[in-house]
């Protein structure tokens, strides 16, 4: 609900459906300005764990989670905030400093207002994301989750063990023996939440992409529930080096497009790209080889 009330309420574009953005806005009654001013600052914004009630690895509903977050001592937002922001917080957390139980009351409002417009959405989608836990084990079980991580947003790259994330700080951390938590939103699909620094697990919320790609059943089927029409074509086509203006055409779609989609799949390292004269032919690496063998095997 977070990324959802950022896009309807707090003018942080992240592209929604118009529709949701309707039906959080005539949900949300009298908001505090003080909730949704701290949600409002333009690019990279911090926003405290403890807004985040519950433990991740057990799927709490939102009724106990709002209680949950009702329950919090006013104390715990203002130790975070002060410990996160090095004691200095920007202008838009100031208030919520001063009043940090008004704070917490607001957006534990806002998020029942926005749940109670939301939920019968979420109950028509369930059963895509349901789809989307099964492609993450799909692509666990084939050997590409690097493959998932590398497209959970258009400005995300994954690449020798690196996710760079974007609207994020210039830190950088380790996950090492922690776990990697990946939470599918009902959010716009340039909606991203990340938490990097958490002591047990790093935990990405993200909004899914491909949820009404059909059941996998042949070669290429298996690859569009993995990568989607567009890149699972490319894939299934380059067996073979074949040239973008031929991609294009046998995709039916713009030559930019295409470089758009051949550029993420060079990223992943499954193919590459070679000019030879006047064209640019792709071609599959030995990793996106090995990773087709898995799916015709």
């Amino acid at each position: 609900m977070l990324a959802l009330i950022c896009d309807a309420l707090a003018g942080r574009d992240r592209g929604a459906p118009e529709r949701w953005r309707q039906l959080v806005r005539s949900a949300a009654v009298a908001p505090d300005e003080m909730v949704v001013d701290s949600l409002a600052a333009p690019g990279y914004n911090i926003f405290p764990d403890v807004a985040f009630p519950g433990d991740f690895s057990r799927d709490l509903d939102v009724a106990t989670q709002l209680e949950m977050l009702r329950d919090l001592p006013p104390d715990a937002l203002q130790i975070e905030l002060d410990s996160i922001t090095d004691g200095r917080p920007p202008p838009h957390w100031q208030p919520a400093m001063k009043d940090p139980r008004r704070w917490l009351r607001g957006f534990a409002d806002l998020i029942e207002q926005a749940w109670s417009a939301m939920q019968p959405e979420w109950q028509q989608t369930r059963a895509l994301f349901d789809r989307e836990v099964e492609r993450i084990a799909v692509a666990g079980a084939r050997g590409a989750l690097d493959v998932v991580l590398n497209d959970l947003h258009a400005e995300c790259t994954f690449r020798e063990g690196a996710l760079s994330v974007p609207d994020y700080g210039p830190d950088e951390f380790s996950i090492g023996s922690r776990g990697l938590v990946l939470i599918p939103m009902l959010a716009g699909p340039d909606a991203l939440i990340v938490r990097l620094d958490g002591p047990a697990a790093v935990w990405i919320g993200y909004s899914p992409p491909h949820l009404t790609v059909p059941r996998p059943k042949d070669t290429e089927e298996q690859l569009q529930f993995l990568f989607g029409d567009a890149r699972a074509t490319i894939l299934a086509s380059v067996d073979q080096p074949m040239s973008m203006g031929v991609l294009a055409r046998r995709i039916k779609c713009h030559p930019s497009v295409i470089t758009y989609h051949c550029k993420r799949l060079e990223s992943a390292g499954l193919v590459t790209r070679r000019r030879d004269g006047r064209e640019i032919y792709v071609h599959l690496t030995k990793r996106g080889t090995a990773l087709l063998d898995l799916f015709t095997s």
